[in-house]
């Protein structure tokens, strides 16, 4: 359980106040009585919840107001005492700490929450402890109470279905439903895959409609019958191997004959290349000699240099030249490889039986078409057996939770109904939960839609799930209580010290307005009392005019 918190920034008459210590049941604080705000009590509240691993302090006023700044607190279980300390600028750590103050390892918060978790022995399937008890932790600031929704957070903008799989987790009943979800899973997963491989053409894709689907059975017979009309006119009863052999000697011998049109390049390039080494690209000196006979008047001296220009580049050359031989020969090896296998692959094939050009053509085209038809209705069959595994998931998860969740309904409504008797001494009706699907729940007090009603219906429903469950503790703000009579709320008041393992926090105020019984529960279970200027929580507000003069930091 919370045993203490404590905070440097905690001030009273302008001295550090004394850390806050907590007990098991209630824990109040308390306002001055006149209700006055800005002291301190959500804040307070919020600041419990940040110790639960909560975020919503760090955005409060008072960080904004007082900086960053760090909160120590002691966590104790089985009598062991757990220190730790958690700073606003860097509220992912929490820090724990031996006794003397020493650090003694860094938690991360999904880490902190976990160990929390396990110490409360809320480790369930499914079960996320922030999730969990963030819910029952109705703090201004926190926005997770609209007394219309008091199943979900973001004032009642939580999907219903992540509501109320919480409700399914905090009563241990999610391994009941887990095998469920994971066939539905499954399902839908074959359904994205069979989608994916439609979608990438690795499978044909299905026809639109049992319309489509029926055509196709019709085409099919008629393509079949149109195979066997051709098969007559071989004048032999034609064997689909011999025509797929076929049909493969005639690819095979195309894919040689491009195999064959690329060696015949390159042999053609390496003949050139040879040439270029060998001859050079230009005339020799004897030719251009011999051009005399026929052009007496040449300028033979300078053709003769500028072809010795040409002698020096061609040597420059030569190595390029030699790098593109080597190259080609390797490039040539590999598909003259390639000419022998597909050769060797034709002969292996021996087909028995010859088909003219035009007969094969006709034949292939007819027997394709048919696989392409029977493939399309095949995969329209395979999305329709999908779709039915699916629903058929769907429908098993749907039974399991409308079993599970009657039972929940049934407990949750039992223990509001025993604790609304005991607030209004039998005479109100009682709140109801209505879980009408996994995805669907009502809240209500039957005859009785007003707003001290509707809050005082969320305050039991709180407490039942308190009861019912593992549920360590919840915190209620002042502002759940002004709508809800004063009888009401003495009555609550002593339902929550009723509580003596778990806590309950909450913050109050007016204490002087109710009976001396109910001024009794509050004076014993107040663990902070805060008041307006120096006894508020940080010994100033901040919220008056002349309030940056007062501040005592």
């Amino acid at each position: 359980m919370l045993k203490e918190i404590s905070c440097e920034l905690f001030k009273i008459n302008g001295k550090t106040r004394e850390p806050i210590r907590f007990h098991k049941g209630l824990n109040i604080i308390l306002g001055g009585g006149t209700g006055a705000n800005s002291i301190g009590k959500s804040t307070m509240l919020l600041i419990i919840d940040f110790v639960f691993g909560g975020d919503a302090y760090v955005k409060s006023d008072a960080v904004k107001q007082l900086d960053n700044h760090s909160i120590n607190f002691i966590f104790e279980f089985d009598e062991v005492p757990y220190y730790f300390v958690r700073h606003t600028a860097t509220s992912g750590d929490f820090v724990r700490l031996d006794e003397n103050g020493n650090i003694l390892e860094i938690l991360s918060r999904e880490t902190y929450t976990k160990w929390l978790s396990e110490k409360y022995h809320m480790d369930y399937t499914g079960l996320k402890f922030r999730k969990t008890i963030s819910r029952f932790f109705r703090i201004y600031g926190k926005n997770n109470y609209n007394e219309l929704r008091p199943l979900q957070m973001r004032g009642g903008n939580e999907s219903q279905e992540d509501a109320i799989h919480v409700l399914i987790t905090l009563f241990k009943q999610y391994d009941n439903v887990v095998a469920f979800e994971e066939q539905l899973k499954l399902a839908e997963n074959r359904i994205k895959a069979f989608r994916d491989a439609r979608k990438f053409q690795f499978i044909p894709a299905a026809v639109d409609g049992l319309k489509k689907y029926e055509d196709n059975i019709k085409a099919i017979a008629a393509l079949k019958q149109e195979k066997i009309e051709l098969e007559r006119t071989h004048n032999q009863t034609v064997d689909t191997d011999e025509v797929n052999k076929a049909n493969q000697i005639n690819a095979l011998t195309i894919q040689m004959q491009d195999t064959r049109r690329l060696v015949s390049e390159k042999e053609n390039e390496l003949h050139l290349i040879d040439l270029n080494i060998r001859q050079g690209v230009y005339p020799t000196e004897a030719d251009l000699m011999s051009l005399r006979e026929f052009f007496p008047e040449v300028n033979l001296q300078k053709l003769i240099d500028i072809e010795r220009f040409h002698n020096k580049i061609q040597a420059i050359l030569q190595d390029e030249l030699e790098a593109a031989k080597a190259r080609l020969k390797e490039e040539l090896i590999p598909l003259n490889h390639s000419v022998k296998k597909l050769q060797s692959m034709v002969e292996e094939i021996k087909p028995s039986m010859a088909f003219s050009k035009e007969f094969l053509e006709a034949y292939t085209r007819i027997d394709r078409t048919i696989h392409k038809l029977e493939d399309e209705n095949e995969a329209f069959d395979t999305r329709n057996t999908l779709q039915n595994e699916k629903k058929r998931a769907s429908d098993r998860l749907k039974a399991q939770l409308q079993t599970i969740l009657r039972v929940i309904e049934s407990t949750i409504n039992e223990q509001m109904s025993e604790i609304s008797d005991f607030v209004s001494y039998g005479n109100d009706n009682p709140p109801v939960l209505g879980i009408k699907e996994y995805n669907s729940y009502s809240f209500e007090t039957p005859r009785d839609t007003g707003t001290g009603t509707n809050y005082k219906g969320m305050l039991i429903y709180d407490i039942s799930i308190l009861r019912s469950t593992v549920l360590p503790a919840l915190a209620h703000d002042s502002l759940l209580f002004p709508n809800v009579s004063d009888e009401s709320i003495g009555r609550i008041l002593e339902l929550y010290t009723k509580e003596k393992q778990k806590q309950i926090f909450i913050s109050f105020d007016r204490d002087k307005k109710y009976d001396a019984a109910t001024q009794s529960i509050i004076k014993e279970n107040t663990v902070l009392k805060l008041d307006i200027d120096g006894q508020a929580l940080f010994g100033w507000k901040w919220g008056r005019k002349d309030a940056e003069n007062e501040n005592p930091i």
